[in-house]
C-alpha cells in the first residue's frame, strides 16, 4: 500500500528544477561571453512542454475537469452543445463560456482528456516565452521563479485560472502605454475563462504609478502586526455579507469560518519568512533595479504587483483559502523581480544567491509535492487510468487536506 506522504513522489520535480538550474548556468556562461541563448529558450520550452503537457492525472483539478471534459459535446451535437452552455441546474457546468468553446473544439478534435492539458500548457509555455522574452534579463531564472512560486499549482490545478492570469500578464504592457482599450479587451476574454479576471480591472488606473514609501512600509508593518497578532477582521466581514445575501452565502460564509481548513492562519512559517525577507530586499533594492529597468512605468507595474500580493497575504492570513487564491493572481511580479534582482547583484553575491537558489528550490520542491496526488505519470511512457486516479485521490485526499497540528 503506498502511503500518503514520500519522498519518492517529489524526486522528479526536484530533477525538473536541477534541470533547469543547470539551464540556468548554462545560460550565464552563454551571456557572459555574448553568444545567443535561443538553444535554451527551446530547451526551457520543450521540457516545459513535455513535463507538464504530457502528465497524467495529478493533483485535485482532473476531478473536475476529466469529467466535464467526458460531458463535453463535439460540433456535430447540435443539441449537446445547447444543452452543454445553457448549464441548467448541474453544478459541473457552471463554468465561464469561453472554457466550454475550447473544451467543445478539442472534444471534437479528439475524445481523449489528455488533448486538453496537452492544448493547455502548450498555451502556457507560449505564454511564459513571450513574457521572458519581453521582462526578464535571466530567461531560465524566469521559468525557475515560476516553479519555485505558485506555478506548479497553476499549470497542474488551474487550467481555467492560468489563462486568465496570462492574458492579464499580456495585458501590463497596455498599462504601460495607456491603451485601456486593449487592456480591458484582454482581461474581458480572461474573465470568459475565469471570473477571478475581474480582480484585474481596477488595476489599469493605478498599477502604472509609483507608490509613496510611507505607503509602503506603512502598510508592510500594519500587516505583519495583523499577521503575526492573528487579529481576526476578515471573518465578521466575510460572515456579515454571507448573512446579508442569505440563502447559500451564509451557508458558505459560516462553513468557510469555522473550518481549520480554509480559515486558519499560517503563522510563522518558512513561507512567511521568505516574504517577509523578500519585500524587505526588493525595496532596498528599487533604485539599483531601477537604474536597470530604465523604464519608471514598468518598474512600477511589478513593484506595485509584488506590493498587493505581499500585503494580500498578511491582511488576509485568518483565510488559507483566500490566501492561496488571491496572491496567486500576482505572484507574477516574482517571476520577474528576481531575475532583475539578480543582474544588479555583484559578483560575490550572485554565488551567494546562486547557492541559496539551488537549496531553497529543491525544499521548495520537496516540500510542494511529497504527498500522493503530486505522484507523477507520463503518458509518454506511463499508463495512467482514471479509476486509480480517483481511487487514490478518494482514499489520500483527507489526509492531505487535514492541517497538521
Amino acid at each position: 500500500m503506498e502511503p500518503t506522504f514520500s519522498f519518492t513522489y517529489s524526486i522528479p520535480y526536484i530533477i525538473l528544477f536541477l534541470i533547469y538550474f543547470v539551464l540556468f548556468l548554462w545560460e550565464n556562461k552563454l551571456r557572459n561571453s555574448d553568444r545567443d541563448i535561443k538553444i535554451i529558450r527551446y530547451l526551457g520550452m520543450f521540457i516545459f512542454f513535455i513535463f507538464f503537457g504530457f502528465r497524467g492525472y495529478i493533483d485535485t483539478d482532473f476531478a473536475v475537469y476529466y469529467p466535464l471534459y467526458e460531458t463535453a459535446p463535439t460540433l456535430s451535437d447540435f443539441r449537446g452543445i445547447s444543452d452543454f452552455f445553457s448549464g441548467g441546474e448541474d453544478f459541473l457546468l457552471k463554468v465561464e463560456p469561453g472554457f466550454k468553446v475550447i473544451l467543445v473544439l478539442l472534444k471534437s478534435i479528439n475524445k481523449s482528456y489528455f488533448l486538453l492539458q496537452i492544448v493547455s500548457s502548450f498555451i502556457d509555455v507560449l505564454f511564459l516565452n513571450y513574457f521572458f522574452k519581453k521582462y526578464s534579463p535571466q530567461y531560465i531564472l524566469g521559468f525557475i521563479m515560476f516553479l519555485i512560486f505558485s506555478g506548479l499549482v497553476i499549470e497542474i490545478n488551474l487550467i481555467r485560472n492560468s489563462k486568465a492570469i496570462f492574458l492579464f500578464i499580456y495585458s501590463l504592457q497596455f498599462i504601460k502605454e495607456r491603451n485601456a482599450l486593449k487592456y480591458f479587451i484582454c482581461n474581458g476574454i480572461g474573465l470568459l475563462f475565469h471570473s477571478s479576471s475581474i480582480f484585474y480591472f481596477p488595476l489599469y488606473f493605478f498599477l502604472h504609478k509609483k507608490l509613496p514609501p510611507q505607503v509602503v512600509w506603512g502598510t508592510f508593518i500594519l500587516g505583519n502586526v495583523l499577521y503575526l497578532g492573528q487579529i481576526k477582521f476578515i471573518t465578521p466581514i466575510v460572515i456579515g455579507v454571507g448573512n446579508f445575501f442569505g440563502g447559500f452565502y451564509a451557508i458558505m460564509a459560516e462553513a468557510y469560518s469555522k473550518s481549520s481548513m480554509y480559515s486558519d492562519g499560517y503563522g510563522i512559517t518558512i513561507g512567511y519568512l521568505e516574504k517577509f525577507l523578500t519585500f524587505i530586499i526588493f525595496y532596498k533594492s528599487y533604485d539599483k533595479i531601477g537604474e536597470y529597468i530604465k523604464d519608471e512605468k514598468l518598474l512600477n507595474i511589478f513593484f506595485n504587483l509584488f506590493f498587493i500580493f505581499t500585503t494580500t497575504y498578511l491582511f488576509l492570513s485568518e483565510y488559507s483559502v483566500l490566501i492561496d487564491r488571491m496572491t496567486t493572481l500576482f505572484v507574477v511580479s516574482y517571476w520577474i523581480l528576481y531575475p532583475y534582482l539578480y543582474v544588479v547583484l555583484n559578483r560575490v553575491v550572485k554565488i551567494i544567491f546562486t547557492f541559496v537558489l539551488l537549496l531553497f528550490g529543491i525544499l521548495k520542491m520537496y516540500k510542494a509535492n511529497n504527498f500522493i496526488i503530486r505522484k507523477y505519470e507520463n503518458i509518454l511512457w506511463n499508463k495512467p487510468t482514471i479509476s486509480r486516479a480517483y481511487f487514490i485521490f478518494n482514499k489520500h485526499i483527507d489526509k492531505i487536506l487535514t492541517p497538521k497540528k
